[in-house]
């Protein structure tokens, strides 16, 4: 019995398949609708997330800041009065900062290879309450992907760090220059203010251009500023407040515009083929009524339906975004799960296909009922 039930199922991929030119077509544009609303979905999604991240700054009307860095390559000397300040201001609880990129260039073996992100501030935790931090500073979080015989301690500006815990999965944080950073892959590590006099100049640099001020005067914001432009680094303040919601409806209205337009080509798409599985089933109805005099029941038919469409509008589409999402996870997006609601959805739309096609030829070809 069940080998005829899966029987059923193998003649109902040969039947799309004896067709395979024109459903082959099919099955590539409903594909490819498929794989662009789930990069437009992720898009909606990540942004999000970026303004769930950035909500704790805007309620603080923090500055960031954009860098134009000295000509030539070189790079900018920061004066010691204006590092001063900022370790003042992070001492206070009123900025913040990290190193993404540039820690310890020379040292390939820094971290045990791993990348890093270097927080200053102990406001931090407070504005990031989902992250999890490590507590008390010094200390060193490693991402759930890093292993746990990596590396022990770190060495910071001659301060031993040790790691002390690991991040859940998924783990990101939200910098106002890059979004979401994932965290995977990363080692975190809280260091104290006074390491950073200490630092090499382009770890400093980094440092500086990464800065966000908390509730900042038009003079703090002023001093800075200046203070950076003395050494060579220029600085632009944008107001979280105003950047991210004017950012949010840039990319709503882009992924709006993606989103409609791959729904009406996959409608479309799911509508042609339609047509054509009519067309398919009714070429079939002799068959059909031939294998019902020998027995073949309701169910064995609506199985060889059912193989006929998953052949076409399931199983190819769901195979390429299981893979998308995994690529997704592996490249650490914020929001890597967005192929699978259109799975989701897929599926449904298959669900719903197949009852209506089923119930059409039991029903109106004279074949009986469920």
């Amino acid at each position: 019995m069940r080998e005829a039930l899966l029987d059923e199922v193998r003649d109902g991929f040969l039947l799309a398949f004896r067709r395979w030119p024109v459903m082959f077509m099919l099955a590539g544009m409903i594909t490819l609708a498929t794989v662009v609303l789930s990069f437009a979905l992720s898009d909606v999604l990540s942004e999000g997330y970026v303004l769930r991240g950035a909500r704790a700054l805007r309620e603080h009307h923090a500055v960031f800041f954009t860098a134009y860095y000295p000509e030539g390559g070189e790079v900018s000397r920061i004066e010691d009065a204006t590092v001063k300040s900022l370790m003042n201001w992070i001492d206070q609880q009123r900025a913040y900062t990290s190193i993404v990129y540039n820690m310890a260039l020379d040292d390939p073996d820094f971290a045990g290879g791993y990348p890093t992100l270097i927080l200053f501030g102990d406001v931090v935790p407070n504005l990031f309450p989902e992250m999890h931090l490590c507590v008390p500073v010094p200390c060193a979080v490693r991402g759930a992907k890093v292993r746990g015989d990596a590396v022990d301690s770190i060495n910071v500006g001659g301060i031993e760090i040790l790691v002390k815990q690991i991040f859940p999965r998924g783990a990101a944080f939200f910098d106002v220059n890059a979004a979401g950073l994932p965290l995977d892959h990363r080692i975190v590590i809280r260091a104290p203010t006074e390491v950073i006099p200490v630092l090499h100049p382009i770890e400093q640099e980094e440092l500086i251009t990464r800065t966000v001020l908390l509730d900042p005067t038009d003079s703090m914001v002023y001093e800075f500023i200046s203070g950076a432009a003395r050494g060579g680094l220029f600085l632009v303040p944008h107001e979280v407040s105003m950047e991210q919601p004017k950012q949010f409806r840039e990319i709503m209205m882009r992924s709006a515009m993606y989103l409609v337009g791959m729904v009406a080509f996959l409608v479309l798409a799911l509508m042609t083929f339609v047509s054509s599985a009519r067309l398919a089933i009714q070429q079939e109805r002799r068959e059909f009524k031939i294998r019902q005099m020998y027995g073949a029941t309701p169910w064995h038919i609506s199985l060889r339906i059912g193989g006929f469409l998953a052949a076409v509008i399931l199983l190819p589409e769901t195979a390429l975004l299981f893979l998308l999402q995994r690529f997704l996870v592996i490249a650490g997006a914020l929001e890597p799960n967005a192929p699978i609601w259109v799975m989701i959805l897929l599926v449904i739309v298959f669900a719903f296909l197949w009852h209506t096609l089923v119930h059409e030829v039991l029903k109106k070809e004279g074949l009986g009922g469920w």
